[in-house]
């Protein structure tokens, strides 16, 4: 991968439900003497490798695999504290944050490709004394509940995935008292909420959630949902999936720096796509932090910023 300099490339082989397995020989073919290939072994073991690479001075560190894999490895190089450039290797079922920088599949392989490096943008969501990295969008409530339900899916991928996975999130219980949003410090009227997304990158699921989104505005973009009707989610769906801007008098958009979404009981929320909690698990209040140019990436010529 000379057109990158040396790079040290964390691979999550099962991506893309197997559609790894077909790229991975055409990925080591790209890589030079000098760059250095690991597969993960387990759960959390990308995050270990980015951060360990980026210590031991590694300028730049692949991800290789889904939305999760580059949540990983981005959440390795920024507990590092190091300058490492995130390389995103895209071969997942969404690649929705290689989307958002430009990155096409296969763009190693290009020998005329020459990506640019770019500072983007990183959110920070603390919750149950607990808190996490994230680089393309975090949500909680029922996209929260998407995620769970696309981990119980196992024969799909891209938009039929995420597709089944909407429609079987719809069916599970859903809260109906008062959410508090607050975004720089406002307060936003309290109403029952289907779901709030908080994002960098302009999509979550292969579905368009935030097309004004840009990864290096120093905002989120903001997106509360009051409790959409099936119908009514049927009606929007097409909208997403084709990437237009979404109009209805359930659904609001702002941006901010700050947010804080307080559910009126447990809910489900993700960052990346990645669980970060089940109804079960009793979360309920959520803090969002953004931090303006904390990464270096990898950019195509369709990036996404301002």
């Amino acid at each position: 991968m000379d057109h990158v300099g040396p790079i040290f490339v964390v691979a999550h082989e099962n991506a893309g439900r197997g559609r790894f397995r077909g790229a991975v020989a055409g990925l080591k073919r790209a890589l030079g003497s000098g760059d250095r290939y690991e597969p993960t072994r387990h759960a959390g073991h990308a995050r270990e490798l980015a951060r360990q690479a980026a210590i031991d001075g590694w300028p730049v560190i692949g991800a290789a695999g889904g939305d999760g894999t580059a949540h990983e490895v981005a959440g390795g190089i920024l507990d590092s504290g190091r300058d490492a450039t995130l390389a995103v290797l895209p071969l997942g079922s969404a690649n929705d944050y290689a989307m958002a920088l430009g990155l096409a599949p296969g763009w190693w392989q290009a020998r005329r490709f020459i990506p640019a490096v770019r500072r983007v943008d990183v959110g920070r969501v603390s919750w149950s004394g607990r808190a996490r990295w994230f680089i393309n969008g975090a949500g909680v409530g029922f996209n929260g509940q998407v995620t769970v339900e696309s981990r119980r899916i196992t024969r799909l991928r891209g938009l039929m995935l995420y597709g089944l996975a909407v429609w079987r999130a719809l069916g599970a219980a859903r809260s109906h008292g008062d959410w508090q949003v607050e975004v720089d410090g406002a307060c936003r009227p309290a109403r029952p909420l289907m779901t709030v997304s908080v994002a960098l990158g302009h999509r979550e699921g292969n579905f368009t959630l935030a097309p004004r989104a840009r990864l290096d505005d120093g905002l989120f973009d903001v997106v509360e949902a009051g409790n959409l009707s099936g119908w009514e989610v049927a009606g929007l769906l097409p909208w997403l999936a084709m990437g237009r801007e979404v109009a209805h008098p359930k659904v609001w958009q702002g941006t901010g720096r700050a947010v804080r979404v307080t559910a009126d009981g447990p809910v489900a929320a993700h960052a990346d796509g990645e669980m970060l909690c089940e109804p079960g698990d009793g979360a309920r209040d959520f803090v969002f932090e953004l931090l303006p140019g904390k990464l270096s990436a990898l950019s195509g010529p369709g990036f996404r910023g301002g």
